[in-house]
């Protein structure tokens, strides 16, 4: 935010994998692209976006690191005020839409709606987890969160090269992802110590999930000499923090 009074929103072509990387990782091509965007917050009592667009459609050059946008988006007063309704249950859903020209002709579109869960924080418990211990574990119960429904996993001795080693999580989408579109999400998973005498193992992770990539996951998520400490009553306690959901429209 510029001096406190406006909200700032900005594009960028990232060093790593994230929502804004994943757009422009479809242009198979150079280190720099060129792109025309819009960038834009939903308007909950409206229901529908207020869209400010880069240049009235002008390209700008991206490469590694660069960040091309808004410094005045909207004024932090107009945005804050609840009577405008960009504000909804504490949370707020930003949006782009990517034009990536593949060459001075030919437009890539992909259009993105972020979104903050308004709630966020799902735990589960696996008791005898003794016995369940050679087992891959899904929580029967659905997550939703950003309006798709996701699958919190757990293989209590590992998997792959990590069996005997490690504690295995995973999130899976419970989506029919063969119908409805992919969909991006950043999210937290932690184990959480029941003992209430160290700090919580988390892992934070950003993905497109999609009907070839369902899944997940972190193999070596803690090691087993280290999770026997965070038992109580042999039950182990989990808990996925959705950060942001987004689909690709």
């Amino acid at each position: 935010m510029e001096r406190s009074t406006y909200v700032s929103l900005y594009l960028a072509k990232a060093k790593t994998k994230n929502i804004i990387n994943s757009v422009m990782s479809a242009f198979k091509g150079p280190a720099e692209v060129y792109a025309s965007f819009r960038l834009s917050v939903f308007d909950h009592n409206q229901k529908n976006y207020f869209t400010v667009e880069d240049k009235a459609g002008a390209l700008s050059r991206f490469e590694s690191g660069t960040e091309v946008g808004f410094a005045k988006f909207l004024s932090l007063r107009t945005f804050q005020r609840h009577s405008e309704g960009f504000i909804s249950n504490d949370c707020c859903t930003f949006g782009a839409e990517v034009f990536v020209f593949t060459n001075q002709r030919t437009p890539h579109r992909e259009s993105l709606s972020l979104e903050t869960p308004a709630m966020r924080t799902f735990p589960r418990d696996l008791g005898n987890f003794s016995k369940q211990f050679d087992k891959g574990y899904a929580f029967p119960e659905l997550i939703t969160a950003g309006g798709r429904k996701w699958l919190l996993g757990v293989h209590p001795k590992g998997y792959g090269e990590e069996r005997n080693k490690s504690l295995s999580l995973y999130l899976q989408s419970a989506d029919d992802l063969d119908t409805l579109p992919s969909v991006y999400a950043e999210f937290k998973l932690r184990v959480i110590d029941r003992n209430l005498q160290r700090p919580n193992t988390e892992r934070r992770g950003n993905h497109w999930f999609s009907s070839s990539d369902r899944i997940y996951s972190w193999p070596d998520f803690m090691p087993l000499g280290t999770l026997e400490r965070f038992l109580k009553g042999d039950t182990l306690s989990v808990e996925v923090e959705m950060l942001v959901v987004s689909t690709s429209l």
